[in-house]
Protein backbone atom coordinates (compact mmCIF):
# COMPACT_ATOMS: atom_id res chain seq x y z
CA UNK A 1 0.00 0.00 0.00
CA UNK A 2 1.25 3.56 -1.32
CA UNK A 3 1.37 5.84 1.71
CA UNK A 4 2.60 9.37 1.89
CA UNK A 5 2.81 11.08 5.44
CA UNK A 6 2.74 14.91 5.41
CA UNK A 7 2.63 18.27 7.50
CA UNK A 8 1.91 20.45 4.12
CA UNK A 9 -1.36 23.14 4.50
CA UNK A 10 -3.41 24.33 1.48
CA UNK A 11 -2.56 24.03 -1.64
CA UNK A 12 0.73 22.06 -1.47
CA UNK A 13 -0.97 19.65 0.45
CA UNK A 14 -3.48 19.16 -1.92
CA UNK A 15 -1.10 18.35 -4.73
CA UNK A 16 0.54 16.01 -2.66
CA UNK A 17 -2.82 13.98 -1.85
CA UNK A 18 -4.01 14.38 -5.62
CA UNK A 19 -0.13 12.92 -6.64
CA UNK A 20 -0.96 9.83 -4.79
CA UNK A 21 -4.60 9.23 -5.58
CA UNK A 22 -3.19 9.22 -9.41
CA UNK A 23 -0.92 6.54 -9.12
CA UNK A 24 -1.47 3.28 -10.96
CA UNK A 25 -1.78 1.31 -7.81
CA UNK A 26 -3.85 3.60 -5.97
CA UNK A 27 -7.79 3.44 -6.24
CA UNK A 28 -8.58 4.92 -3.17
CA UNK A 29 -6.94 7.01 -0.17
CA UNK A 30 -7.25 6.78 3.83
CA UNK A 31 -7.11 9.44 5.32
CA UNK A 32 -5.53 9.60 8.93
CA UNK A 33 -5.06 13.14 10.40
CA UNK A 34 -3.82 14.38 13.46
CA UNK A 35 -5.03 17.74 15.28
CA UNK A 36 -2.35 20.05 14.14
CA UNK A 37 -4.46 19.41 10.72
CA UNK A 38 -7.10 22.43 10.86
CA UNK A 39 -9.93 19.94 9.38
CA UNK A 40 -12.40 22.54 10.27
CA UNK A 41 -11.45 24.76 7.89
CA UNK A 42 -13.35 25.12 4.12
CA UNK A 43 -9.73 24.62 2.84
CA UNK A 44 -9.42 21.07 3.96
CA UNK A 45 -13.16 20.49 2.69
CA UNK A 46 -12.19 21.86 -0.79
CA UNK A 47 -9.18 19.32 -0.94
CA UNK A 48 -11.52 16.10 0.27
CA UNK A 49 -13.49 17.40 -2.84
CA UNK A 50 -11.01 17.54 -4.85
CA UNK A 51 -9.05 13.98 -4.68
CA UNK A 52 -9.31 11.87 -7.87
CA UNK A 53 -10.34 8.73 -5.91
CA UNK A 54 -13.13 7.54 -3.46
CA UNK A 55 -11.38 8.58 0.12
CA UNK A 56 -12.22 8.44 4.00
CA UNK A 57 -10.90 8.65 6.98
CA UNK A 58 -10.32 10.67 10.15
CA UNK A 59 -8.66 12.61 12.92
CA UNK A 60 -6.82 11.18 15.55
CA UNK A 61 -4.84 12.15 18.18
CA UNK A 62 -1.95 10.20 17.14
CA UNK A 63 -0.63 8.35 13.98
CA UNK A 64 1.84 5.85 12.80
CA UNK A 65 4.25 6.08 9.98
CA UNK A 66 6.36 3.42 9.38
CA UNK A 67 6.55 2.06 13.28
CA UNK A 68 6.57 5.22 14.74
CA UNK A 69 4.11 7.52 16.14
CA UNK A 70 3.27 10.80 15.03
CA UNK A 71 1.35 13.89 17.02
CA UNK A 72 1.21 15.84 13.86
CA UNK A 73 0.96 16.08 10.51
CA UNK A 74 -1.57 14.16 8.06
CA UNK A 75 -1.04 9.81 6.98
CA UNK A 76 -2.48 9.22 3.65
CA UNK A 77 -2.81 5.02 2.11
CA UNK A 78 -3.35 4.12 -0.65
CA UNK A 79 -5.89 1.92 -1.55
CA UNK A 80 -4.65 -0.93 -4.14
CA UNK A 81 -8.34 -1.62 -5.10
CA UNK A 82 -11.88 0.56 -5.24
CA UNK A 83 -13.21 0.96 -1.76
CA UNK A 84 -17.31 1.52 -1.41
CA UNK A 85 -17.24 4.33 0.72
CA UNK A 86 -20.28 4.55 3.01
CA UNK A 87 -21.38 7.30 5.48
CA UNK A 88 -24.03 6.72 8.30
CA UNK A 89 -25.07 10.24 9.45
CA UNK A 90 -26.80 11.29 12.50
CA UNK A 91 -25.48 7.63 14.26
CA UNK A 92 -26.97 9.16 17.53
CA UNK A 93 -30.14 9.19 16.27
CA UNK A 94 -32.21 5.83 17.59
CA UNK A 95 -34.72 6.09 14.10
CA UNK A 96 -31.85 5.65 11.35
CA UNK A 97 -32.33 2.20 9.51
CA UNK A 98 -28.45 1.06 9.86
CA UNK A 99 -29.14 -1.64 8.43
CA UNK A 100 -30.32 -0.47 4.96
CA UNK A 101 -27.09 2.36 4.90
CA UNK A 102 -24.66 -0.60 4.46
CA UNK A 103 -23.80 -2.09 1.26
CA UNK A 104 -24.75 -5.67 0.78
CA UNK A 105 -21.89 -6.32 -2.09
CA UNK A 106 -19.55 -9.28 -1.48
CA UNK A 107 -15.96 -8.28 -0.12
CA UNK A 108 -12.92 -9.07 1.86
CA UNK A 109 -12.67 -6.45 4.13
CA UNK A 110 -13.87 -3.09 5.73
CA UNK A 111 -12.12 -0.27 7.46
CA UNK A 112 -14.65 1.62 9.51
CA UNK A 113 -14.45 4.83 11.75
CA UNK A 114 -16.71 6.45 13.86
CA UNK A 115 -17.08 9.46 15.92
CA UNK A 116 -16.13 8.89 19.64
CA UNK A 117 -18.30 11.13 20.57
CA UNK A 118 -21.61 10.04 19.36
CA UNK A 119 -23.72 8.56 21.37
CA UNK A 120 -22.49 4.81 22.59
CA UNK A 121 -25.80 3.13 22.33
CA UNK A 122 -25.35 4.44 18.27
CA UNK A 123 -21.82 3.05 17.71
CA UNK A 124 -23.23 -0.15 19.43
CA UNK A 125 -26.40 -0.13 17.09
CA UNK A 126 -23.75 -0.02 14.26
CA UNK A 127 -21.86 -2.73 15.47
CA UNK A 128 -24.57 -5.26 15.77
CA UNK A 129 -25.97 -4.15 11.92
CA UNK A 130 -22.62 -4.61 11.12
CA UNK A 131 -22.72 -8.24 11.96
CA UNK A 132 -26.58 -9.04 11.14
CA UNK A 133 -25.43 -7.63 7.79
CA UNK A 134 -22.23 -9.79 6.96
CA UNK A 135 -22.06 -12.05 9.95
CA UNK A 136 -18.10 -13.42 9.65
CA UNK A 137 -18.00 -12.58 6.25
CA UNK A 138 -15.99 -9.42 6.53
CA UNK A 139 -12.95 -8.31 8.04
CA UNK A 140 -13.46 -5.59 9.69
CA UNK A 141 -10.95 -3.08 11.36
CA UNK A 142 -10.87 0.49 12.36
CA UNK A 143 -11.57 2.68 15.76
CA UNK A 144 -12.79 5.63 17.42
CA UNK A 145 -12.13 9.27 15.76
CA UNK A 146 -11.92 12.81 17.28
CA UNK A 147 -9.42 14.93 20.13
CA UNK A 148 -8.73 13.28 22.80
CA UNK A 149 -10.28 16.26 24.76
CA UNK A 150 -12.55 18.22 22.09
CA UNK A 151 -16.15 17.32 20.87
CA UNK A 152 -16.12 17.90 17.06
CA UNK A 153 -16.19 17.65 13.29
CA UNK A 154 -13.67 14.18 12.96
CA UNK A 155 -14.66 11.91 10.19
CA UNK A 156 -13.50 12.99 6.28
CA UNK A 157 -15.53 12.18 3.30
CA UNK A 158 -15.71 13.11 -0.44
CA UNK A 159 -17.69 15.58 0.85
CA UNK A 160 -16.07 17.17 3.92
CA UNK A 161 -15.81 16.85 7.32
CA UNK A 162 -18.71 15.88 9.58
CA UNK A 163 -19.59 14.46 12.86
CA UNK A 164 -21.86 12.16 15.20
CA UNK A 165 -21.77 9.71 12.15
CA UNK A 166 -19.49 6.73 10.94
CA UNK A 167 -17.47 6.21 7.95
CA UNK A 168 -16.58 3.00 6.00
CA UNK A 169 -14.48 1.91 3.22
CA UNK A 170 -15.18 -2.13 1.64
CA UNK A 171 -11.98 -3.41 -0.05
CA UNK A 172 -11.71 -6.40 -2.00
CA UNK A 173 -8.54 -7.02 -0.05
CA UNK A 174 -7.35 -10.18 1.85
CA UNK A 175 -6.84 -9.47 5.61
CA UNK A 176 -5.98 -11.44 8.70
CA UNK A 177 -7.10 -9.19 11.87
CA UNK A 178 -5.39 -10.04 15.31
CA UNK A 179 -6.76 -8.32 18.60
CA UNK A 180 -5.19 -8.39 22.15
CA UNK A 181 -4.93 -5.96 25.49
CA UNK A 182 -2.75 -8.29 27.87
CA UNK A 183 -5.35 -6.36 30.96
CA UNK A 184 -5.91 -8.86 33.99
CA UNK A 185 -8.31 -8.99 36.07
CA UNK A 186 -7.84 -6.68 39.86
CA UNK A 187 -11.18 -6.61 41.39
CA UNK A 188 -14.81 -8.47 40.66
CA UNK A 189 -17.17 -9.24 39.36
CA UNK A 190 -20.05 -6.30 40.17
CA UNK A 191 -23.59 -6.53 38.33
CA UNK A 192 -24.41 -3.13 36.43
CA UNK A 193 -27.59 -2.40 37.95
CA UNK A 194 -27.81 0.89 36.30
CA UNK A 195 -26.47 2.54 33.30
CA UNK A 196 -27.13 4.41 30.15
CA UNK A 197 -25.29 4.28 26.80
CA UNK A 198 -21.65 3.86 28.63
CA UNK A 199 -22.46 6.48 31.51
CA UNK A 200 -22.29 3.26 34.77
CA UNK A 201 -24.53 4.78 37.69
CA UNK A 202 -24.72 1.94 39.73
CA UNK A 203 -23.02 -1.56 40.59
CA UNK A 204 -24.53 -4.18 42.71
CA UNK A 205 -27.28 -1.48 43.30
CA UNK A 206 -24.46 0.42 45.28
CA UNK A 207 -23.69 3.91 43.62
CA UNK A 208 -20.89 3.54 40.43
CA UNK A 209 -18.02 5.64 41.93
CA UNK A 210 -17.92 4.72 45.37
CA UNK A 211 -17.89 0.65 44.13
CA UNK A 212 -14.94 1.80 42.23
CA UNK A 213 -12.85 3.89 44.66
CA UNK A 214 -12.90 1.10 47.06
CA UNK A 215 -12.61 -1.88 44.55
CA UNK A 216 -9.39 0.10 43.54
CA UNK A 217 -8.24 1.42 46.62
CA UNK A 218 -9.15 -1.73 48.72
CA UNK A 219 -6.11 -3.28 46.48
CA UNK A 220 -3.68 -0.97 45.34
CA UNK A 221 -1.85 1.79 46.56
CA UNK A 222 -3.96 3.95 44.27
CA UNK A 223 -5.97 6.70 45.92
CA UNK A 224 -9.07 7.44 43.68
CA UNK A 225 -9.72 11.12 43.61
CA UNK A 226 -12.52 12.98 41.35
CA UNK A 227 -10.03 16.25 40.52
CA UNK A 228 -7.41 13.31 38.82
CA UNK A 229 -9.92 10.88 38.07
CA UNK A 230 -8.75 10.56 34.31
CA UNK A 231 -5.46 9.80 35.00
CA UNK A 232 -6.34 7.77 38.02
CA UNK A 233 -8.67 5.73 35.51
CA UNK A 234 -6.43 5.11 32.78
CA UNK A 235 -4.35 2.41 34.73
CA UNK A 236 -8.11 0.56 36.35
CA UNK A 237 -10.34 0.10 33.54
CA UNK A 238 -13.33 -1.71 32.67
CA UNK A 239 -13.95 -5.42 31.57
CA UNK A 240 -16.75 -6.59 29.92
CA UNK A 241 -16.98 -10.49 30.89
CA UNK A 242 -17.27 -13.17 27.76
CA UNK A 243 -16.87 -16.88 28.23
CA UNK A 244 -14.80 -17.32 25.31
CA UNK A 245 -12.18 -14.87 25.41
CA UNK A 246 -11.08 -12.01 26.70
CA UNK A 247 -12.92 -9.28 28.35
CA UNK A 248 -14.04 -6.18 26.80
CA UNK A 249 -12.38 -2.95 28.10
CA UNK A 250 -14.02 0.23 28.60
CA UNK A 251 -12.15 3.23 29.60
CA UNK A 252 -13.29 4.98 32.04
CA UNK A 253 -12.76 9.03 31.47
CA UNK A 254 -14.97 11.02 33.66
CA UNK A 255 -17.22 10.98 36.78
CA UNK A 256 -20.25 13.40 37.53
CA UNK A 257 -21.53 13.12 40.95
CA UNK A 258 -21.53 8.70 41.61
CA UNK A 259 -21.48 7.99 37.67
CA UNK A 260 -18.67 6.72 35.74
CA UNK A 261 -18.61 7.65 31.79
CA UNK A 262 -17.12 5.65 29.45
CA UNK A 263 -15.68 5.15 25.83
CA UNK A 264 -18.33 2.82 24.75
CA UNK A 265 -21.45 1.11 25.56
CA UNK A 266 -21.51 -0.45 28.89
CA UNK A 267 -25.32 -2.70 29.01
CA UNK A 268 -27.19 -3.07 32.16
CA UNK A 269 -27.43 -6.62 33.67
CA UNK A 270 -23.67 -7.16 32.13
CA UNK A 271 -21.09 -7.76 34.83
CA UNK A 272 -17.64 -6.27 34.71
CA UNK A 273 -14.93 -6.40 36.53
CA UNK A 274 -12.01 -3.51 37.15
CA UNK A 275 -8.81 -4.26 35.30
CA UNK A 276 -4.97 -3.75 35.78
CA UNK A 277 -2.14 -4.27 33.59
CA UNK A 278 1.48 -4.65 33.86
CA UNK A 279 3.14 -2.84 30.98
CA UNK A 280 5.38 -6.18 30.21
CA UNK A 281 1.99 -8.11 29.85
CA UNK A 282 -0.03 -5.56 27.70
CA UNK A 283 3.21 -4.94 25.14
CA UNK A 284 3.16 -8.90 24.63
CA UNK A 285 -0.27 -8.84 24.13
CA UNK A 286 -0.05 -6.48 21.03
CA UNK A 287 2.84 -8.86 19.28
CA UNK A 288 0.44 -11.71 20.11
CA UNK A 289 -2.27 -9.21 18.20
CA UNK A 290 0.43 -8.96 15.05
CA UNK A 291 1.54 -12.55 14.50
CA UNK A 292 -2.19 -13.42 15.09
CA UNK A 293 -2.71 -11.16 12.18
CA UNK A 294 -0.14 -12.64 9.97
CA UNK A 295 -0.75 -15.79 10.36
CA UNK A 296 -4.09 -15.77 9.81
CA UNK A 297 -4.41 -14.08 6.55
CA UNK A 298 -5.63 -15.14 3.14
CA UNK A 299 -2.01 -15.82 2.29
CA UNK A 300 1.03 -15.70 4.95
CA UNK A 301 3.79 -15.64 2.22
CA UNK A 302 2.48 -12.38 -0.01
CA UNK A 303 3.42 -9.32 1.36
CA UNK A 304 1.53 -6.97 3.48
CA UNK A 305 1.30 -3.90 4.91
CA UNK A 306 0.07 -4.14 9.06
CA UNK A 307 -2.38 -1.65 9.90
CA UNK A 308 -2.11 -0.64 13.40
CA UNK A 309 -5.51 0.87 15.50
CA UNK A 310 -4.32 1.12 19.11
CA UNK A 311 -5.86 2.77 21.69
CA UNK A 312 -4.51 6.25 23.01
CA UNK A 313 -4.78 5.38 26.23
CA UNK A 314 -2.93 2.80 26.18
CA UNK A 315 -0.07 5.41 25.20
CA UNK A 316 -1.24 7.39 28.09
CA UNK A 317 -0.63 4.51 30.29
CA UNK A 318 2.65 3.06 28.90
CA UNK A 319 3.89 6.40 28.45
CA UNK A 320 7.57 5.58 27.33
CA UNK A 321 7.22 2.38 27.39
CA UNK A 322 4.46 2.41 24.36
CA UNK A 323 7.39 2.60 21.63
CA UNK A 324 8.76 -0.90 23.00
CA UNK A 325 4.84 -1.68 22.24
CA UNK A 326 5.39 -0.18 18.59
CA UNK A 327 8.43 -1.64 17.87
CA UNK A 328 7.07 -5.57 19.14
CA UNK A 329 4.60 -5.18 16.59
CA UNK A 330 6.73 -3.88 14.13
CA UNK A 331 8.94 -5.90 11.48
CA UNK A 332 11.40 -4.61 9.19
CA UNK A 333 9.91 -6.59 6.28
CA UNK A 334 6.52 -5.59 6.27
CA UNK A 335 5.33 -1.49 6.74
CA UNK A 336 3.35 -0.93 9.40
CA UNK A 337 1.10 2.50 9.32
CA UNK A 338 -1.88 3.28 11.50
CA UNK A 339 -3.36 5.47 14.25
CA UNK A 340 -3.86 6.07 18.17
CA UNK A 341 -7.15 5.86 18.19
CA UNK A 342 -10.28 6.61 20.79
CA UNK A 343 -11.37 2.72 20.91
CA UNK A 344 -10.95 0.45 18.27
CA UNK A 345 -12.90 -1.63 16.19
CA UNK A 346 -12.38 -5.12 14.65
CA UNK A 347 -13.12 -9.35 14.33
CA UNK A 348 -10.75 -10.77 16.59
CA UNK A 349 -11.03 -13.76 14.97
CA UNK A 350 -13.22 -16.16 17.06
CA UNK A 351 -16.71 -14.47 15.22
CA UNK A 352 -17.06 -11.75 17.84
CA UNK A 353 -17.23 -8.06 15.99
CA UNK A 354 -16.92 -5.51 18.80
CA UNK A 355 -16.31 -1.59 20.04
CA UNK A 356 -12.87 -1.97 22.08
CA UNK A 357 -11.01 0.56 24.63
CA UNK A 358 -7.64 -0.33 25.60
CA UNK A 359 -6.86 -2.91 22.98
CA UNK A 360 -4.25 -2.81 20.29
CA UNK A 361 -5.75 -4.33 16.94
CA UNK A 362 -3.39 -5.37 14.43
CA UNK A 363 -4.72 -6.23 10.61
CA UNK A 364 -2.12 -7.95 7.93
CA UNK A 365 -3.47 -6.77 4.63
CA UNK A 366 -2.20 -8.46 1.60
CA UNK A 367 -0.96 -6.72 -1.44
CA UNK A 368 -2.62 -9.51 -3.48
CA UNK A 369 -6.59 -8.88 -4.02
Amino acid sequence: METVYSSARGDTLQTELAELGRQTAVDGLLLLATPSVDVTTDGFSSILRSLPVPVCGGLFPQVIVDGERHESGLLAIGLPTEPTITVVSELSDAGVDLDASLPTNGADAAFVFVDAYTDPDGVQSLIDALFRTYSVGLNVVGGGAGRLHDEGPCLFTADGVIEDAAVMAVVDQPMGIGVRHGWEELAGPFRVTDATGGTIKALDGEPAFEVYRNAVETSTDTAVRRESFFETAAAYPFGIGRLDGEPIVRDPFAVDDEAITCFGPVPEGEFVTVLSGEPDALIDAAEQAADTARNTGADTDSTETLCVFDCISRQLYLRESFDREMRAIDTPAVPMVGALTIGEIANDGTGHLDYYNKTAVVAAVSEDA
